[in-house]
């Protein structure tokens, strides 16, 4: 597992507290620096949604800047409902366009009544088996992620990553714990509230996952525990009923999130599922199970593990068997990449702007010196013969012809300048790249072609992207030169795209 060096936070959102916890890589891996929490505030949020934005904003903001967690970066609790989180099966006949697939399928479900909604999906299942192939998708109303993004932006932190509590909690517990090399089915479900989250996996792999809101009429705990027992009963008759090659031994971890240990809820499971392993665990002692050193924690205030999970999730490189989902919408990404692409835009026409300044200084001072020269040689000349003179003539007129060529490319610079519209042109191709594409390499030459390397799932993924490509107004024709599938398990798509510029010049503007 590789990390950054610099330091994230992980924010965890519920109906009850805001947790932080800040991570930096360390010596032997993750290091937990500083973690705090607070009470919601009254009026806050209201059954699982943000009701009130400028409170939650100044409750971040107090917790960020009363304990000094000078980080901007930070990954967030995915905090709303309605919230669709499932498994799909691909067909044997993998669509070109997943994506477009995958937000069919979910547009469908009921759950979700609006029809802007921000999905995120990963692939899951098993690696080896093609017709195994699944992927996990999750989905919420856009509105809500934005009002989120700002909640935090407002509070001093800049999100970068919104993850089902669920989903960080997995990557909590097993980067201490090797969960693939258990011989049996991995059970993990979490209890925030009356919302009942649960996953298994197998052979490492997620291979169910469900979400269920227990009944609104059920206050006492005890009664609570009762349908969180029997949720988690009915998965694991199920598994040793109907599922092919389920070996029967359960290895399962329930997370409640709450601070006094539920002795009853462990009772009640222990008491009705038979598993190799099973322990409960809440906020007093869930942090034991994550990269952080017991000795680390506080145990009278004990790190969130939901938020140590989000760090970890910004903080390490993606590996093959993560389980990555990112909520953060569209809207949000562009207007970021809007910004970043005006700073670079603005910082290649000072480079260049810089380069034809010195450029033209340079060539100055060399007239200069050569004027000197001639005047030096010059006077050499009037004491010397006739053929001294042809020479040096000859040497002046091919030092001329050197200082005359650099002046034309100074000109054809300052024309490309003119002919390209370099803003147009990167946001065409930023808004061309489909999400299984990445760029890794682009230069521009000699102003009227532009080269793209990078890399591709598939190469229906660099046929799409050659088509989007051609539809854009700042290039006129794209020419697929190489694609190569590289070793590795991921066999990604190196490709080579060649594009021919669209030229705007005024010249020809004003001919028009």
């Amino acid at each position: 597992m590789r990390f950054s060096d610099e330091t994230v936070a992980g924010i965890d959102i519920s109906q009850d507290r805001i947790s932080i916890a800040l991570l930096k890589n360390g010596k032997n891996g993750p290091e937990l620096v500083k973690w705090v929490a607070a009470p919601m505030p009254d009026g806050a949020v209201k059954d699982g949604n943000i009701e009130d934005a400028v409170k939650l904003s100044k409750a971040i903001w107090e917790l960020k800047f009363r304990n000094r967690m000078w980080t901007r970066r930070s990954a967030v609790t995915l905090f709303a409902r309605p919230v669709v989180m499932q498994i799909i099966d691909m067909p044997q006949q993998v669509p070109s366009n997943i994506r477009q697939f995958v937000t069919n399928e979910v547009k469908n479900c009921v759950a979700l009544p609006s029809r802007d909604i921000t999905l995120d999906f990963c692939g899951v299942g098993s690696v080896k088996r093609a017709a195994d192939k699944k992927v996990l998708v999750v989905a919420a109303e856009s509105d809500r992620m934005v009002e989120l993004v700002r909640a935090c932006a407002k509070g001093g932190f800049r999100a970068e990553l919104i993850e089902p509590p669920l989903i960080a909690y997995l990557k909590a517990i097993r980067s201490k714990k090797a969960t693939g090399k258990s011989e049996g089915n991995v059970l993990v479900a979490m209890l925030r509230g009356n919302i009942l989250m649960l996953c298994v996996l197998r052979n490492d792999a997620v291979d169910f996952v469900r979400t269920k809101e227990i009944a609104e009429g059920t206050h006492n705990r005890d009664d609570l525990y009762c349908q969180l027992t029997d949720e988690l009963s009915e998965v694991v008759r199920f598994y040793d009923t109907d599922v092919a090659g389920n070996t029967g031994k359960w290895d399962i971890t329930v997370f409640i999130d709450a601070k006094q240990s539920p002795k009853a809820a462990e009772d009640c499971l222990k008491s009705k599922i038979q598993a190799g392993r099973l322990q409960v665990r809440t906020i007093e002692d869930a942090y034991m199970d994550t990269p952080v050193a017991a000795a680390a924690a506080d145990k009278n205030d004990p790190p969130s593990p939901i938020a140590v999970g989000l760090a970890l999730n910004l903080l390490s490189a993606q590996e093959s068997d993560d389980v990555r989902i990112n909520l953060i919408p569209h809207e949000i990404e562009r207007a970021r990449e809007a910004k970043r692409e005006v700073l670079i835009t603005a910082n290649i026409i000072a480079a260049m702007v810089l380069i034809v300044v010195l450029a033209v200084s340079g060539l100055s001072s060399m007239f200069g010196r050569a004027h000197r020269n001639a005047m030096v040689k010059q006077s050499l000349v009037e004491k010397q013969d006739t053929d001294g003179l042809v020479v040096l003539h000859r040497h002046l007129d091919a030092r001329l012809q050197v200082l005359t060529n650099r002046l034309d490319r100074i000109a054809q610079i300052s024309a490309l300048q003119r002919d390209v519209n370099w803003v147009e042109l990167f946001d065409g191709i930023r808004k061309a790249s489909p999400g299984s594409v990445r760029i890794t390499g682009l230069s521009c030459q000699d102003g009227t072609r532009v080269l793209i390397t990078g890399l591709a799932k598939s190469s229906e993924a660099v046929n799409l992207f050659v088509n989007l490509l051609e539809k854009t107004n700042s290039i006129a024709t794209v020419t697929l030169l190489e694609t190569h599938e590289q070793d590795g398990q991921n066999k990604l798509i190196s490709y080579q795209l060649s594009c021919k510029l669209a030229i705007r010049s005024a010249k020809v503007e004003n001919s028009g």
